[in-house]
């Protein structure tokens, strides 16, 4: 009585893992068809898209495997209990579809490795491009306003604001001593206030030379979010590079491993065989 009823529960979990693994396979190939189709014919040969659709096949890829081995262990599951595995062409067993569809995408995320690496590669190319042509443009469009006659007026009265906050300062001797013991208060600043005090003239050679150093400030500033735009270009697609290549290497190897070895143990495929 108790044999009886673990054969039947071994059937039911047998059962049950075909079917799983079998919805699970479907499901998640259907999921990566449907969620890698492009909106337009055109955009198949799109980069962006292209890197696109891998990253999302490449993330859905363990669940079609973890289908795949679900199926064979509801098989191994029938064997194991003594339940005879019927002999029937292949075209009719679930096993053989099962294996064919793991080698197939063995193949598929074995392509998609250099794939992958080299369509983010040419795209980390043309955005470095991009970004350099921007900071090109910015650059240029600062030049021409340092050469307007706005640009000079705006620079005279920076200077005269400055001028008068200073003279505010030199003339009262309690701000200008916690100016000067301030830590917020700039070295050269500093410098320049106790120099004011005998030199008149200290004042305006350091608010021209401010005024001179403007220009170099704005395009420092021009390169330096330029370099910094290109470094997190550069970690993003080293990052995508990585992450994405390997899983999509590691996932090859898996599909491959089990589609080649389960098709060899049936019968298909026949590598190294003994003579007699």
């Amino acid at each position: 009585m108790k044999a009886t009823n673990s054969r039947q529960f071994s059937s039911v979990a047998a059962r049950t893992l075909k079917v799983v693994g079998i919805i699970l396979i479907l499901s998640a190939l259907l999921d990566c068809i449907v969620l890698s189709l492009p909106g337009e014919t055109s955009d198949i040969l799109n980069r962006g898209w292209q890197l696109a659709a891998a990253t999302q096949i490449v993330d859905r890829g363990i669940i079609p495997l973890m289908g795949i081995a679900l199926l064979l262990t509801g098989f191994w599951v029938d064997s194991s209990t003594g339940v005879s595995v019927e002999r029937r062409n292949f075209w009719l067993d679930l096993r053989f579809w099962a294996l064919l569809i793991s080698s197939l995408l063995g193949l598929i995320y074995l392509l998609l490795v250099p794939i992958h690496l080299n369509n983010t590669r040419l795209e980390l190319k043309d955005t470095l491009a991009q970004v350099d042509k921007e900071a090109g443009q910015a650059e240029g469009q600062l030049e021409a306003q340092i050469k307007s006659d706005q640009f000079k007026a705006q620079i005279e009265q920076l200077k005269n604001q400055r001028r008068s906050q200073i003279s505010g300062l030199l003339e009262d001797e309690g701000k200008l001593q916690q100016a000067l013991k301030s830590p917020e208060v700039p070295k050269e600043l500093k410098t320049v206030l106790e120099k004011s005090k005998n030199d008149p003239k200290a004042l305006d050679k350091f608010l021209e030379q401010q005024a001179q150093e403007l220009p170099n400030q704005a395009r420092n500033e021009i390169r330096t979010r330029k370099q910094q735009k290109e470094k997190e270009l550069r970690t993003r697609s080293r990052n995508s590079s990585l992450q994405t290549g390997i899983s999509s290497l590691l996932l090859a190897i898996g599909y491959i491993t089990v589609g080649w070895t389960g098709l060899r143990s049936i019968g298909i495929l026949r590598f190294g065989r003994r003579k007699a």
